[in-house]
């Protein structure tokens, strides 16, 4: 088998299973990803560039959304080629039961949850998670093959290829726009998802989700709605799950915020749903260490502000990080990469409205991913309408780490946010 992209998250998880279950595996990239160095320092035979003749001499050759029909690459494999989501399809076939967990946000942090409650309890169990779980060090775990934990991505359809056994909708709100044309196109394929749950499985509909959400109950299929069949209530150090026909039930939990709450408690209760046990999901959370760039401590300026780094790049998540961030300091720093054109577009005046409350914004170059600057608008014009009372543009992190170092006090957080390359600025700040 033969990896495309294999430098990207999903599919340094995917290669790593592939050659776990008996496979020959190769993969390619453009650049050297964190997950492609692993990878290669693990001994894979991964390359950067195009080997043409690779993916040509394989018995299946995986490419993700990104890839480009012209490839190399992708045109040397011919027939033999598949997308990432099918071949996740196939490995979720693997698996007696498989719980997949879907959102326009939250999905890699719940599925780590969910991880950690089945490793707690000795599961046998694997996992496909869309980031570095901290507890395992890794994006994937493998022990067994009774239980399936995978994210579910809706970008451009990718998770109508799955049929869980269970099907959490964490949350819906409008992005991706340079596939989905509106939110009700979104609420369509999240529905059809859910409607894909096999015959006698589950569908958790999370908060606000419920009344946009069509499931076809044509194969018993039993629905939990958020603030009907389960809610959770903030507590001391944790929260309080409650659910009908059950006692309240008391989780501790170093999650921060609301939003990774209430994503402790969806997490606890699909772990609860699939049979692993209380004290076992009791335990899990309680351990959960986070992942890799969810708001993530990386080390201090050189006035002693504290320096935070997480992957949000829609309004919604860095107002969601924002509000964690208030919380802690007296005056605020954002540093923003947008992440992609089409979606600088398409939520402009909520990334304007969200990115105005800073105190102090650097922005930085839109990092393109599969993207030309035709397809939206770019970082400069989204930080000219900006109203920030103080605000900065650099086009290198070389310039953004020596501004942030000449006006940060001790009394600041600063946020670096982002999905692109922007680590390798947070990186900069490391103890």
């Amino acid at each position: 088998m033969h990896f495309i992209g294999v430098g990207g998250i999903s599919m340094s998880a995917l290669i790593t299973i592939a050659r776990r279950l008996g496979a020959i595996v190769s993969g390619s990239d453009v650049s050297a990803s964190e997950s492609f160095l692993a990878l290669e320092k693990e001994g894979y035979d991964v390359y950067l560039g195009s080997r043409p003749i690779k993916a040509a001499a394989a018995d299946l050759v995986i490419y993700t959304a990104a890839i480009k029909e012209d490839d190399p690459e992708r045109v040397a494999a011919g027939d033999k080629g598949i997308t990432r989501a099918a071949f996740l399809a196939d490995i979720c076939g693997i698996f007696d039961k498989t719980v997949a967990v879907a959102g326009t946000h939250g999905k890699t942090t719940v599925s780590a949850m969910i991880a950690c409650a089945a490793a707690a309890a000795g599961a046998e169990f694997s996992a496909h998670i869309g980031g570095i779980v901290r507890n395992f060090n890794k994006n994937t775990f493998l022990a067994g093959d009774k239980l399936f934990v995978t994210e579910a991505c809706e970008y451009k359809d990718s998770f109508l290829t799955l049929s869980p056994d269970v099907a959490v909708v964490l949350n819906v709100e409008y992005d991706h726009g340079d596939y989905f044309k509106d939110v009700d196109a979104i609420y369509n394929s999240f529905s059809r998802f859910c409607s894909q749950v096999r015959k006698g499985g589950a569908v958790i509909l999370g908060e606000g989700v419920s009344s946009h959400i069509d499931v076809c109950l044509n194969d018993d299929i039993t629905i939990y709605r958020y603030g009907k069949d389960l809610s959770y209530e903030k507590r001391e150090g944790g929260f309080v799950l409650l659910t009908e026909g059950h006692p309240p039930r008391f989780f501790t939990t170093p999650a921060k915020g609301r939003h990774d709450l209430y994503n402790a408690a969806i997490a606890a209760f699909t772990s609860l749903l699939v049979g692993i046990g209380e004290d076992a999901v009791r335990m899990g959370l309680a351990a959960f260490q986070g992942v890799k760039r969810r708001y993530e401590y990386m080390g201090r300026t050189a006035c002693g502000a504290a320096v935070i780094h997480d992957y949000a790049h829609h309004p919604s998540e860095i107002e969601a990080v924002m509000k964690v961030a208030r919380e802690e300091a007296e005056r605020l720093i954002v540093v923003f990469e947008p992440h992609t054109f089409s979606r600088t577009k398409t939520l402009f005046e909520d990334f304007k409205r969200v990115l105005s409350t800073a105190d102090v914004l650097v922005m930085l170059p839109t990092y393109s991913a599969r993207e030309v600057p035709a397809e939206g608008v770019d970082a400069k014009t989204l930080f000219c309408a900006v109203e920030a009372p103080e605000r900065y543009y650099f086009s290198t992190y070389d310039g953004a780490k020596r501004l942030i170092d000449s006006v940060a006090t001790s009394r600041d957080t600063v946020l670096i946010l982002g999905a692109g390359s922007v680590e390798k600025l947070a990186e900069k700040f490391s103890v």
